[in-house]
């Protein structure tokens, strides 16, 4: 899924922290990309044992681009997600095939002719996730070809955040799905401690390999629980960002302001709006006080599960299509006329 998607994921169900109806809940600094991350208590509820999503493009005035593209997810018993994959586009290719002539008594009706098809051909993708006895994810493994990279993790009792480590790694094993670890390198090692100095906020301060302090996160919270800011800086450079969240009247987020300072600054403003049933309807994301991209939501009735959403890209003049499947499968769809 393109950075578009995983910008719109990471952002719109920010506002649903709070609600186990909710299916989608905000994706947290995924290394893999991986735009979607789901509520367990919605997941059992809604008895989903896999997703499947299609994607396609329309630009303006032209037909729909239909690549074939692909996303799965895949949860244990306990709802949670174990296994991920998106197919891409690695290249096109064309097809030559020869249709012989035609004869009729004799006679010559039709001559041979060539017909050429393009089709595509894919890569996948895998994001494997294994999970303690209670639930916390303490490895999660990307394949991409010959190597792994891949992520541990451990947490303090009151499951924050302990170490992150980012390894790459070789398979021993015949494929992925049956991983033997072979040879492993470290990459880098994150540890974190934290700090509460007042009842409603909390500092987060990451580590680097040396054990130096590299990165400080302070979160303000409201009386119940809900983060009103957060303030990331960069201990070398001098790089902030800052997220501030705004709730309606019954708690549900309204719109996320974030702002970027030093080489890259800048300012994005994410609005939503829900449905008379309380579900996610529009949202509108904003670069500088100018309309870029406009979510909206479609649903079955009473639904609370989005069969499909589009997305108009106002400064680009397209709409992003995207279909969900919930434990049915999507036709494979390999080659294009």
């Amino acid at each position: 899924m393109t950075a578009r998607f995983l910008l719109l994921f990471v952002f719109i169900f920010g506002g649903v922290l709070h609600t186990s109806a909710q299916l989608f809940i905000p994706v947290s600094d995924d290394p893999f990309g991986v735009p979607f991350a789901f509520n367990r208590d919605s997941v059992l509820a809604n008895k989903i044992r896999f997703v499947n999503i299609a994607l396609q493009y329309k630009p303006d005035q032209q037909l729909i681009e239909d690549k074939g593209l692909r996303e799965y997810y895949q949860f244990d018993t306990l709802g949670n997600l174990t296994l991920y994959w998106r197919s891409r586009v690695r290249a096109t290719r064309t097809e030559e095939k020869v249709i012989p002539a035609v004869y009729r008594r004799g006679r010559r009706i039709r001559p041979e002719r060539v017909e050429y098809r393009n089709y595509y051909v894919y890569d996948t993708v895998f994001v494997q996730y294994t999970y303690d006895s209670l639930s916390r994810l303490n490895i999660r493994r990307l394949c991409d070809g010959d190597y792994y990279s891949t992520w541990y993790y451990t947490w303090n009792k009151d499951n924050t955040l302990a170490v992150r480590i980012h390894v790459r790694e070789t398979n021993l094993g015949r494929n992925h799905t049956n991983f033997i670890l072979g040879v492993q390198t470290v990459i880098s090692e994150e540890q974190f401690r934290y700090e509460k100095y007042l009842p409603r906020q909390l500092t987060q301060i990451a580590l680097n390999d040396d054990g130096k302090p590299f990165r400080q996160t302070i979160s303000d919270f409201d009386e119940t629980g809900r983060v009103l800011e957060e303030r990331l800086a960069f201990i070398v450079g001098g790089h902030y960002n800052t997220y501030r969240y705004e709730y309606d009247s019954l708690g549900r987020l309204s719109s996320r302001l974030f702002t970027m300072t030093g080489l890259n600054s800048g300012e994005e403003l994410l609005k939503y709006t829900r449905d008379s049933l309380g579900r996610l309807d529009h949202v509108r994301l904003y670069r500088e006080a100018v309309l870029h991209d406009e979510y909206t939501y479609l649903y079955q009735n009473s639904s609370s599960l989005p069969y499909a959403f589009i997305n108009r890209r106002h400064q680009q003049a397209g709409i992003d299509i995207v279909k969900l499947y919930y434990n049915e499968a999507v036709e494979e769809k390999r080659s294009r006329n």
